[in-house]
């Protein structure tokens, strides 16, 4: 979902796991295109998308609705 520009509206690392929320228009027709195998993405896109992911896992970011997580994509957090 992250490579296909879907918003990113939270992350919760507990107990090992990280819960990612995403929101958004067509966050239902992905979903069902992954379930179904039909789902397409740009490679560059989903390894960018893959590395940022990672990042907020392991670092220990918690992300909430209220949290900007647009100016820490961009780093001015």
């Amino acid at each position: 979902m992250h490579s296909n520009a879907v918003r990113l509206t939270g992350h919760i690392r507990e107990n090992n796991r990280s819960i990612f929320t995403f929101s958004g228009d067509n966050v239902d027709d992905l979903l069902n295109e992954y379930y179904q195998g039909s789902a397409m993405t740009n490679v560059a896109d989903y390894t960018a998308s893959i590395r940022q992911l990672k990042a907020l896992m392991y670092n220990g970011t918690t992300i909430q609705p209220n949290n900007n997580y647009e100016q820490y994509q961009k780093g001015t957090l």
